[in-house]
C-alpha cells in the first residue's frame, strides 16, 4: 500500500504537473496544522479541480471527489490479476505515483485519504505521463503539504445490509487512520469485505424432447467474510530519497450454500444439497526505496506475497426411492508470488522522458485434491481422477524502456518497448517444461484538438497473466462435470489498438467515446484434451472488438440546480474460434454490453441529495465441449437512495436496491456425448433475490 500523505514525486515534478512554487512548498517542512496551500495553474492541459468545486457533494474521503468528477470513471479491479508490477493497470495516480502494491487498488487508496488531505484533483492525458501503462484521462490527486502531520486522521466506513430471507450483513466495512510518527507516515487499516447474498426459485429439468421431468425448489446462499489488516510506513529523507513499506495479511471464510426438492416420476421425492466451504489466510510483505543517482531517479521495489486456500465441496442427494449418494471434491492450495523490480528514469534536453525497468518474478502454485463418493456408512471414498497433485512454476524476467515526449504543443507521445523470458513448468497432467521470449509494448499519443477536445491514440501488445489452476484437475460435484488440467497452455498476448475522443463540455459536463480491436492469440477458453475429456486451453486467433462511451451530464442550465446524469455504456463481441465446430463464436462468459446509467441530486441549500441509478449488463453463454450454460439477469437492477450529508458529522446514506425486481436466470442444455450430438436433458432455473435496503455511513475522524 502507498503512502497516503503528502509527497511529491520527481516524475510528476518533471512532466510539469506540479509548478516549482508548488514543489517548494511540498520539500519544505511545513508547520503543525498547517494545511494551506498555493494551487498553482494547471499545465500540459490538465483539468484542474480543487476542493472549492466539490463543496455541495460534502466529500469525507478523496474517493468521493475523484468520484464527482464529470465525465471520469476510475479504472479498477485488476491489479491482483495483473502479470507483475510493469505496467500501470489504473487510471489514479496519487502525488503523480502509481499504486504498485497489487493488494491495493484505487479505490481503497483514495478511500483512506481524507478530503481535508487533497490539495487538488488533475485529470490528465496518460501519454504525457512518463508511467508505462497509462492512456486515456488519468486523475492525479495532489495531497496538501503536511496534511498528516496534524495529528491522526481517521476514516470511517460502514455498509451494511439486509436481504429478505437471508443472514443481515452487519460486518461489511473499513476503518482506517494516518498520521506521523518521528519522521514516518502510517496508514494502517482494518477492512472486511463481508456479504450475505442469496436467491431463490424454482427449476425446471426437460428431457431431450422437451418434456418436462420435473420441478425443483431451490434455495441458496452465499456468505463471506474477508477481514484484512495492513499497516504501511513510507519517509522522505532531507536528501529526497524515499521509502515504503508495506505489510498485510488477510483471512476468508467463504460459505456457499444450497438446497432443493423435488419430485419425479421413478424416485419420488428428492433432496439435493450442496455446500462449498473455504477457509483461507494469506499475506503480502513489500516495498520501495527511490534515490537520485546520477542525472535521474532509481527505484527499487520488492513484493512477496502467499496465499493457502483450502476448499471443500460436498454434493448430497436423498431419494425417496434409491436412498442417499453424494460426492466430494477437496482441493487444497498453496499460492505464491516473489517479484523484483528497478526502475531508472531521467530527464534529457529537449524535455524527454526516459525510463529503464528490470523486473523478475517467481510464480508458484501447489495443489492437493482428491475427489470421493459417499459409502453406505456415511464416509467418503476416495477415487482415482486423475489430477491428485499439480505444481506450477514459473521464472519470468523482463527489460523495457519508455521514452515520451512532447513532438508539439499540443501533442505528446509515450513509447515502452519490452521483452520478457519465462520458463513456464507444471507437474500435474500433461505437466512439462518450456521457454517462451517475447516481444511486448505501447504506442501512445495524445493530441489536444482544441481547448476542450482530445484524441487519444494507443498501439499495444501485451502478454497476460494465466490462472494457474486450469493446470490442474477439477470436478464440479454440483453439476456433475469436470475439467481436466493441462500442461499444455500458454500466455494470452493481445494485440490492441484504441482511439478515443474526450470532450470537455465546460458547464454542461464532460464525455469521451472510445472504439477499439485486438486480435487475440492463444486466449483460454474450453477445449477438448482427449475424445472424453475437456478442459481450459488456446484458442486459435481471435478478434475482440468494443465500443464505448462514459460521459456526465449537468442539468444546471437546464433549470434543475444540483442535478446531473452520468453514463457509462459499452459494446462488446469477443470472436473466437470453436475448437469443436471450427465456427465463429463469442467467448465464453464474456461481457457483451453494458448499460451504467445514474442520477444523483444534490438539493441546493441544504445537507440532503437522492438520487438512482439503472443497470443493465449481458454476458454470453459458458460454452463447455458437452453442455452450454447461460447464466444472465434477467431484468435491470434498478436502485434509489437518501443521503444526508451532515449528520452528527457523517454522511448517511440509505438505498433501497432492486426496485424492478431482478431476477437471476440460468439455463443449461447438455448433450449425450458433444454439441454436435443428441440432447440428454436441459434445465430452466429462475431465482430471484428480492428488494432490500443498505446503508452506507462514511465520516472521518
Amino acid at each position: 500500500m502507498m503512502r497516503m500523505t503528502a509527497r511529491t514525486s520527481t516524475l510528476a515534478m518533471a512532466m510539469g504537473l506540479l509548478a516549482p512554487e508548488f514543489a517548494m512548498a511540498q520539500n519544505a517542512e511545513p508547520v503543525a496544522g498547517d494545511t494551506r496551500v498555493a494551487v498553482p495553474a494547471p499545465a500540459n492541459g490538465a483539468q484542474r479541480y480543487s476542493p472549492s468545486d466539490f463543496v455541495s457533494f460534502s466529500p469525507r474521503t478523496a474517493l468521493d471527489m475523484v468520484e464527482k468528477v464529470p465525465g471520469f470513471l476510475i479504472v479498477t479491479g485488476t491489479n491482483g490479476g495483473a502479470r507483475g508490477l510493469g505496467a500501470a493497470t489504473e487510471n489514479v495516480l496519487i502525488n503523480g505515483e502509481r499504486i504498485a502494491n497489487k493488494s491495493t487498488d484505487a479505490r481503497s487508496a483514495l478511500q483512506r485519504i481524507a478530503a481535508t488531505q487533497v490539495a487538488y484533483v488533475d485529470i490528465v492525458d496518460g501519454a504525457s505521463l512518463n508511467v508505462p501503462g497509462l492512456t486515456g484521462q488519468v486523475a492525479n490527486v495532489v495531497l496538501v503539504a503536511g496534511a498528516a502531520q496534524a495529528g491522526f486522521t481517521t476514516t470511517i466506513r460502514w455498509q451494511p445490509d439486509w436481504r429478505p430471507r437471508l443472514d443481515d450483513n452487519w460486518l461489511n466495512g473499513e476503518v482506517s487512520t494516518t498520521g506521523k510518527i518521528g519522521g514516518a507516515h502510517v496508514t494502517l487499516s482494518l477492512k472486511n469485505e463481508a456479504n450475505r447474498n442469496g436467491h431463490w426459485g424454482p427449476e425446471q429439468r426437460f428431457d431431450g424432447n422437451g418434456v418436462r421431468q420435473f420441478t425443483r425448489d431451490e434455495f441458496a446462499s452465499y456468505s463471506g467474510d474477508r477481514p484484512r489488516l495492513a499497516l504501511a510506513l513510507a519517509r522522505t529523507t532531507t536528501e529526497g530519497n524515499k521509502w515504503n513499506f508495506n505489510l498485510g495479511g488477510q483471512l476468508q471464510k467463504l460459505v456457499d450454500s444450497a438446497s432443493s426438492i423435488s419430485v419425479g416420476p421413478t424416485n419420488g421425492a428428492v433432496r439435493e444439497t450442496f455446500k462449498s466451504v473455504e477457509d483461507e489466510h494469506n499475506f503480502d510483505v513489500g516495498g520501495d526505496y527511490e534515490l537520485g543517482l546520477g542525472k535521474g531517479r532509481l527505484k527499487l521495489i520488492g513484493l512477496y506475497r502467499f496465499e493457502h486456500s483450502p476448499n471443500v465441496d460436498t454434493f448430497i442427494v436423498d431419494q425417496a426411492l434409491g436412498g442417499r449418494s453424494g460426492e466430494r471434491f477437496t482441493q487444497t492450495a498453496d499460492e505464491g508470488e516473489s517479484i523484483l523490480r528497478s526502475e531508472y528514469g531521467w530527464r534529457t534536453a529537449g524535455g524527454t522522458d526516459w525510463q529503464v525497468a528490470l523486473e523478475g518474478a517467481y510464480n508458484t502454485l501447489d495443489v492437493d485434491a482428491e475427489f470421493a463418493t459417499l459409502q453406505p456408512d456415511g464416509s467418503f471414498k476416495p477415487i482415482i481422477f486423475g489430477g491428485e497433485t499439480t505444481k506450477v512454476e514459473e521464472k519470468r524476467g523482463e527489460a523495457s524502456l519508455t521514452w515520451g515526449r512532447a513532438l508539439a504543443s499540443n501533442l505528446t507521445a509515450q513509447i515502452n518497448l519490452g521483452a520478457e523470458y519465462s520458463e513456464l513448468s507444471s507437474s500435474g497432467p500433461g505437466g512439462l517444461t518450456r521457454r517462451f521470449i517475447r516481444p511486448k509494448g505501447k504506442l501512445a499519443l495524445a493530441w489536444k484538438v482544441g481547448p476542450r477536445t482530445t484524441i487519444n491514440y494507443q498501439l499495444q501488445r501485451r502478454v497476460d497473466q494465466l490462472n494457474f489452476f486450469d493446470f490442474a484437475s477439477s470436478v464440479d460435484v454440483a453439476n456433475g462435470q469436470g475439467n481436466g488440467g493441462n500442461g499444455l497452455l500458454v500466455p494470452p498476448v493481445v494485440n490492441r489498438t484504441e482511439l478515443e475522443f474526450v470532450q470537455d463540455m465546460g458547464a454542461w459536463g464532460g464525455a469521451s467515446v472510445a472504439l477499439a480491436y485486438a486480435y487475440a492469440q492463444d486466449l483460454v477458453d474450453q477445449i477438448p484434451l482427449s475424445p472424453i475429456t475437456e478442459g481450459r486451453g488456446n484458442l486459435p486467433g481471435a478478434n475482440l472488438y468494443r465500443i464505448s462511451s462514459k460521459a456526465t451530464l449537468l442539468l444546471d442550465r437546464l433549470g434543475w440546480k444540483g442535478a446531473r446524469i452520468n453514463s457509462d455504456l459499452t459494446w462488446r463481441r469477443n470472436r473466437v474460434r470453436d475448437p469443436l465446430t471450427s465456427g465463429w463464436r463469442e467467448q465464453s462468459e464474456g461481457q457483451e454490453y453494458l448499460v451504467d446509467l445514474s442520477l444523483r441530486h444534490d438539493i441546493p441549500g441544504s445537507q440532503l441529495a437522492w438520487g438512482a441509478s439503472y443497470l443493465d449488463e449481458q454476458f454470453s453463454p459458458n460454452v463447455r465441449l458437452n453442455a452450454i450454460e447461460n447464466d444472465y439477469n434477467d431484468g435491470a437492477f434498478v436502485t434509489a437512495f437518501v443521503e444526508h450529508k451532515d449528520l452528527a458529522g457523517f454522511t448517511v446514506r440509505l438505498t433501497y436496491r432492486n426496485l424492478a425486481g431482478q431476477k437471476n436466470r440460468f439455463d443449461r442444455t447438455v448433450f449425450v456425448d458433444r454439441r454436435d450430438g443428441p440432447i440428454a436433458f436441459s434445465e430452466s432455473r429462475r431465482r430471484e433475490f428480492g428488494r432490500y435496503f443498505q446503508l452506507t455511513v462514511t465520516g472521518t475522524l
